[in-house]
C-alpha cells in the first residue's frame, strides 16, 4: 500500500473519530475524554491532509515534514490525555505539550531539516515516551468496570512502542551500514502503515469505551430508583446475598436496617403527591449522606427504605440508626413540614438466611411503630431507643 493510500485511510479514520466523538461530547460535555478523542481525530485528519497534498505540491519545510511530525506527536499526546481523563487521573498536560512545541522548533534546525533519520529519531523518542507514560498508568489504574478497556489499550500501547523501537533500530543500523543502504522509504512506508493500525485501534478503543459506558448506564438505570437515585428492590436480592455470604466467610458483622416515613399517607393527603415526592427525596438525601461508599441503600417501597451495612455490629448500628433518625427529624422539608422515621434493624448471624434477616428487621420496624413511631428498635435487643425530642408528625 503506497503512502498516498495510507494517508487517505488515516484521513477517513481521523474524520470519523473527530466527528463521532465530537458529536457525543456535545451531548455529554462533562465527559472531557470525548473532547480529547475528537481533537486527536482532527489532528490526524489535518496531518493526513497535508501528507496527501504533498504528493501533488511542494510545501515549505515548516508546513511539510516539520508540521506532519509534530501533528503525529500531538495525536499520541491527545490519546494519552483522553485515557487520563477517562480514569479521572490528574495529568499536567503542559509537561508534555511544551516538549512537543519545542520539538517543532528543533525541527527547524539544519540538523533535522537535511537528515530524515534525525527527524524520525526525535519523533520516535517522543512517541515512545508518551506511550510509555500511558502504559505505566494503565498498569497502575484499578477499575473493574473498565477492565476490558484497560487490557485493550495496554495492547495498543505495547504495539506502538514495539513498532517505534523497531523502526528506530532499522534507521540506526542503516545509518551505520549494518542493514540495506537506503531503507528509509521502506521504513517510512512501514511507519505510515503502523500509524494507520494505531489510529484504527485508538478509534476502536474509543468506541469500546462508549459502548461500555452505555452498558453501565443501562445497568444503573435498571437497578436505580429514578426518584431518589438509590438502588431499587429488583437488584436487592443478589446484592444482599453477596454481602451476607461475604460477612459469613469473613466472620464480620452485617446489619440490615429497614425504615419508613411516619404517617406518610397523611403528608400526601394534606400537601399533595408532589410534596410527598419531595419528602421521599429529602429522606433519601439524608440517608445517602449517612452511608459509606460501600454500604448499600435501597428504596424498597413507596416510603420504605433498606440499608445493608457491612462490618457494623449492634452498638454501631444503634448509633448510626439514631443519628439518621435525628437528622431526618431535624430536616425541614418545608417551613411547616417536618417528618420523622421509624427504624428497625437486625445484626446477621451465621445461621440466618437473607429472608429471615429481612423478616426480623421488618418485625423490629413494626415494633418501633407500635411503640409510638419516631424511634429505633432492634429485633434482637427487643428494646427501643426512645426519641428524646418530639418532632411535628402529621397524621
Amino acid at each position: 500500500m503506497d503512502l498516498f493510500t495510507l494517508a487517505a485511510v488515516n484521513l477517513v479514520i481521523g474524520f470519523f473519530c473527530a466527528s463521532y466523538f465530537g458529536i457525543d461530547y456535545r451531548r455529554n460535555p462533562q465527559q472531557n475524554y470525548l473532547l480529547d478523542f475528537s481533537l486527536a481525530g482532527a489532528v490526524l485528519f489535518l496531518q493526513s491532509t497535508i501528507q496527501m497534498l504533498r504528493s501533488y505540491h511542494d510545501f515549505p519545510y515548516f508546513l511539510g515534514p516539520a508540521l506532519v511530525n509534530t501533528f503525529t506527536l500531538l495525536f499520541h499526546f491527545l490519546v494519552l490525555s483522553a485515557l487520563y481523563r477517562l480514569f479521572q487521573l490528574e495529568l499536567r498536560r503542559y509537561f508534555l505539550l511544551v516538549p512537543i512545541f519545542l520539538s517543532y522548533l528543533l525541527l527547524q534546525f539544519p540538523l533535522f531539516q537535511h537528515e530524515q533519520v534525525h527527524r524520525f529519531m526525535l519523533g520516535f523518542g517522543m512517541i515512545t515516551l508518551i506511550n510509555s507514560i500511558c502504559l505505566v498508568m494503565l498498569y497502575q489504574v484499578k477499575n473493574d468496570k473498565y477492565a476490558g478497556v484497560i487490557t485493550f489499550f495496554k495492547f495498543v500501547m505495547i504495539f506502538n512502542i514495539f513498532q517505534t523501537v523497531l523502526r528506530s533500530g532499522l534507521f540506526v543500523t542503516a545509518k551505520y551500514g549494518f542493514t540495506m543502504a537506503e531503507p528509509n522509504q521502506l521504513v517510512h512506508q512501514f511507519g505510515w502503515f503502523s500509524l494507520t493500525i494505531h489510529a484504527a485501534l485508538v478509534l476502536t478503543g474509543g468506541l469500546i469505551v462508549l459502548a461500555r459506558q452505555r452498558q453501565m448506564a443501562l445497568e444503573a438505570r435498571a437497578e436505580t430508583d429514578p426518584l431518589t437515585g438509590l438502588l431499587n428492590r429488583f437488584s436487592m436480592q443478589e446484592r444482599l446475598n453477596a454481602e451476607l455470604n461475604r460477612a459469613i466467610r469473613s466472620g464480620q458483622p452485617l446489619t440490615i436496617m429497614i425504615f419508613d416515613i411516619d404517617h406518610f399517607k397523611s403528608v400526601n393527603d394534606k400537601f399533595g403527591h408532589q410534596i410527598g415526592d419531595l419528602v421521599i427525596r429529602a429522606v433519601a438525601e439524608v440517608t445517602q449522606a449517612n452511608v459509606r461508599n460501600y454500604d448499600l441503600a435501597f428504596r424498597i417501597g413507596g416510603e420504605e427504605f433498606l440499608l445493608c451495612l457491612p462490618n457494623v455490629d449492634h452498638h454501631m448500628a444503634s448509633t448510626k440508626a439514631e443519628q439518621l433518625r435525628q437528622q431526618i427529624a431535624e430536616r425541614a422539608v418545608l417551613t411547616d413540614l417536618r417528618v420523622t422515621i421509624s427504624i428497625g434493624f437486625v445484626v446477621a448471624t451465621a445461621s440466618q438466611n437473607l429472608d429471615e434477616l429481612i423478616k426480623q428487621a421488618d418485625e423490629a420496624l413494626y415494633q418501633a411503630k407500635r411503640n409510638g413511631r419516631n424511634q429505633v428498635c432492634s429485633r434482637h435487643a427487643e428494646a427501643a431507643v426512645q426519641n428524646r425530642e418530639q418532632s411535628v408528625v402529621f397524621g
